[in-house]
């Protein structure tokens, strides 16, 4: 057995002046199959020891036929760091996990005196491996010592752990007394240190950049498109012609690992920018609310590519802040605050004046915008909500001080605003469209039903659908001018604009003739007339019409029906529960045919008495199976609530509907109204 010690200084060369201990002893004792592992973690314990403990190390190393035994002692406090799990993706605090899984044994010692880390190596040479050079030989210049680390090796090892050792290698092989690689970043323009070989002053990575440090001996190497890469700078020259030449070859095949490298980053931020703006997609495709729009494109942006965001929308004449978003919950109000201020609006509206959203995003000072506390903004960008050629609203991103963004950050953020934009105009024109359609609608209702002495009145109206269309359902009451009130319930075909129109004529023409003392009968025959007269515009329709005054202590309903589903009468059972009945004559459809038969039915009501008139959206509802709600379903309901109000009676209706039907907005409108005689007061 060989046994070799020394102590390292706590100064950035004994990593280097350890890993010549280590190579002397493995090539002397001709096991060169496990050189590798060796020098690798040796420079990751020594490193370790270096950083963490501070003080000076111990270095044993035992070699035998079979076997390398390197122990690593410093004087800390003896605990020993773990680092990061293996699964994780830095490159730095590895070293006990890397020994680990390049060890045969491994173990560590704690003592008040310091701490221990040992491993040992001792797996046989693969076979057919041609052998390395004699220990007399120039073994530091070899080519494959210098490039060729075994590949199951390099599989185990990230890109920046392979480089440094390709770096130190090529340093100590060549005695270049220092060394460093520097490089952009895959998404980043700008240079910076990738890996040095120890904490020696270096060069500046812009200088290098722009060929421009010219005191360091700098070998480039290209990138995947042509450009500069990155670049190889040494603490001196070569020494001769074929030194240099194997640095040139050491700084193409960092060349290739960074390269490769950059395309596995393009390749997965591609992967995460599509996985996003996919997700982005369906969740926006699941609202059409704007503020919920708004709120979506701000947390789909935080904390993935932004530290903070904000979304205003254009729709009036000045900006309106919809939703903030920041990856530290506590500031959004504060974030806010600053945000909706006077300030904010002035900047925003300036840019819009000036066509500055039009250009690239250019960064911006958060201080500049809101007068928030330099040190608590960054930078940030406004990018604009476009769609279908209109501006829509804006999105301001950032980050804290400090953080920059690269381009690829920039490019998704600008594919996430159109995305966002345009389900905002969705979300939008899907708003409007239904404001229209409500307002429609309430004109076609009585606002309020009227309050008549010894009668009351209960009404129930579902707009079916989505709610962007105005339905053909209507009622109304009225009163009359001779005393008691005129009832009318219809249903005219179809929905949207045409039918609003159709509604609008036939709820204007009854109120007009039942005011003027038509009977019911009458009343519907002229608006039969009406809607024949109106040509290819007309529409299908059916009504009950009718009249309800005082009689006695109760009312009487005097009645037409014109192709409608025949009215409910509902009344208190003498023995206990509740009788129902249905009442009238249908009659003929209008606008069909100039010769129609309807009615002419009176219903005497009670006192407590009610009669149910409704649409066929009430029997026409249909449940799960596909089946409808139907008349018995109908009885049922009003014989098990007879004892309610107009008003709650109404009410039990639409609900045994809504809870029969099928998921998902009811295809078809409904309405109830319930005439009551008002039971005697006490």
């Amino acid at each position: 057995m060989t046994a070799v010690s020394a102590t390292l200084a706590p100064e950035d060369r004994s990593p280097a002046a350890a890993r010549q201990i280590v190579h002397s002893a493995v090539t002397d004792a001709g096991l060169d199959h496990l050189l590798d592992e060796a020098l690798l973690l040796t420079t990751e314990l020594v490193t370790n020891a270096l950083v963490h403990g501070g003080t000076a190390v111990d270095l044993q190393v035992e070699v035998d036929d079979d076997r390398l035994r390197v122990e690593v002692s410093d004087r800390g406090d003896g605990r020993v760091l773990m680092g990061a799990t293996p699964g994780d993706d830095r490159e730095g605090g590895r070293g006990i996990w890397l020994v680990d899984a390049l060890s045969s044994a491994w173990g560590t010692r704690n003592s008040p005196a310091g701490k221990t880390v040992w491993f040992e190596l001792g797996k046989p040479g693969p076979e057919g491996a041609p052998p390395r050079p004699a220990s007399g030989a120039p073994a530091r210049r070899d080519l494959a010592f210098l490039l060729g680390l075994a590949p199951d090796l390099e599989q185990r090892l990230g890109p920046e752990r392979l480089v440094s050792e390709l770096l130190a290698r090529v340093v100590e092989g060549l005695h270049l007394e220092h060394g460093w690689v520097v490089a952009r970043g895959p998404a980043d323009p700008d240079w910076s240190v990738f890996v040095a070989y120890d904490d020696a002053p270096g060069p500046d990575p812009e200088a290098v950049c722009r060929g421009l440090a010219d005191d360091w001996p700098t070998v480039p190497f290209p990138g995947a498109d042509g450009a500069v890469l990155g670049a190889l700078v040494l603490g001196r020259l070569p020494g001769d012609a074929d030194d240099f030449a194997l640095v040139r070859l050491v700084a193409e095949r960092v060349g290739v690992i960074l390269r490769d490298e950059h395309a596995k980053v393009v390749a997965r931020r591609t992967r995460g920018s599509l996985t996003l703006l996919a997700e982005a997609g369906e969740m926006f495709a699941g609202t059409l609310d704007v503020k919920l729009t708004a709120t979506l494109a701000a947390r789909l942006t935080v904390p993935r590519l932004a530290t903070w965001a904000a979304v205003w929308t254009l729709f009036g004449r000045t900006p309106a802040l919809e939703a903030v978003a920041h990856a530290d919950e506590s500031l959004v109000e504060s974030m806010r605050a600053h945000l909706a201020g006077p300030q904010t609006r002035a900047w925003l509206e300036t840019q819009m004046r000036q066509g500055v959203l039009a250009q690239p995003p250019a960064p911006k000072s958060l201080s500049e915008i809101c007068g928030i506390d330099p040190r608590v903004g960054g930078e940030c960008f406004v990018l604009p909500l476009t769609a279908r050629g209109r501006l829509l609203g804006l999105i301001l991103v950032g980050g804290d001080v400090g953080r920059t963004f690269v381009v690829d950050d920039l490019a998704l953020l600008a594919d996430l605003s159109r995305t966002a934009a345009l389900a905002l105009d969705n979300a939008r024109l899907y708003e409007e469209q239904t404001a229209i359609a409500e307002g429609l609608q309430s004109w076609l209702l009585p606002r309020d039903l009227p309050e008549v002495t010894g009668c009351e009145f209960g009404a129930r109206y579902s707009a079916g659908g989505e709610g962007t269309e105005v339905g053909g359902d209507f009622y109304d009451v009225f009163p009359l001018p001779g005393g008691g009130c005129g009832i009318a319930i219809g249903d005219v075909c179809g929905k949207g604009a045409e039918a609003a129109a159709i509604t609008g004529i036939a709820r204007e023409v009854l109120r007009m003739l039942v005011r003027d003392g038509a009977s019911p009968q009458i009343a519907l025959s002229r608006l039969n007339e009406t809607l024949l007269g109106l040509g290819d515009r007309g529409r299908l329709c059916t009504v009950v019409l009718g009249t309800v005054r005082r009689r006695g202590d109760g009312i009487a309903v005097r009645f037409s029906s014109a192709g409608h589903p025949p009215p409910v009468h509902v009344a208190a059972d003498p023995v206990g529960g509740g009788r129902v009945r249905f009442v009238g004559t249908s009659g003929s459809l209008l606008g069909v045919l100039s010769d129609i038969d309807v009615s002419d039915d009176e219903v005497q009501l009670a006192p407590g008495e009610s009669l149910v008139l409704y649409t066929d959206g009430v029997t026409e509802r249909r449940g799960e199976a596909g089946e409808f709600f139907g008349e018995d379903n109908l009885l049922t309901t009003l014989r098990a609530a007879h004892a309610a109000t107009a008003s709650e009676l109404a009410g039990v209706v639409e609900t045994a509907c809504r809870h029969f039907g099928a998921s998902g907005a009811p295809r078809d409108d409904l309405a109830v109204l319930v005439v009551q005689a008002a039971a005697p007061t006490l």
